[in-house]
Order: C-alpha cells, then sequence, then structure tokens
C-alpha cells in the first residue's frame, strides 16, 4: 500500500472526519529522501538519494507489495492492544 502525498493527504482527512481530529493513530511515511545509495566503499550514502521519478515509483510500488511489513505491524497492534487491555483490567482489579 503505497500513495502519493496528495493521496495521502485526502486518506488522512477522511479519517479525520470520521474519527476526529484527536484520534490516536500510528504511521510511518516513506519519501525519496529515504531511498540512499552506497557509496564506492558500499556504506550508505546519506546525502545521496534517488532521483528518478520512475525508479522512487518502482520502489515504493515493490515495498507497498510486501505483505510481511502489514503482517509485522498488525501482529504488533494485537500484541500491544491485549498487554495494555490486559493492564487496564489489573489497575482497576486494584482500585
Amino acid at each position: 500500500m503505497n500513495y502519493r502525498l496528495k493521496d495521502l493527504q485526502e486518506r488522512v482527512n477522511k479519517l479525520i472526519e470520521q474519527q476526529g481530529e484527536n484520534a490516536e493513530c500510528a504511521a510511518w511515511i516513506y519519501t525519496k529522501e529515504d531511498c540512499h545509495l552506497k557509496d564506492k566503499d558500499g556504506e550508505i550514502d546519506y546525502d545521496n538519494v534517488v532521483e528518478d521519478p520512475e525508479v522512487i515509483e518502482r520502489i515504493f510500488d515493490e515495498v507497498g507489495n510486501i505483505d510481511h511489513i502489514y503482517a509485522v505491524i498488525q501482529d504488533c497492534v494485537d500484541e500491544v492492544t491485549e498487554e495494555q487491555l490486559m493492564l487496564q483490567q489489573q489497575e482497576l482489579a486494584e482500585v
């Protein structure tokens, strides 16, 4: 799942309408500024980013189709949700 920034803005605006502007969320945004090339020694050169729009589109299309990323994030959300609910129940029981 990848978007252009304008598309992402529209999606966020719809979420704000549905859930309110103070709704909690988590997000990870990567742009071409995160697509670094390696230098001649094989080290990441953080000043050297991919500039070709076609290559950038292909990079994020491929990354956006890696299901493993979404599975890991959902597993983390599920795990933390369960932990926090258990903590809340313990806190309520102690009161």
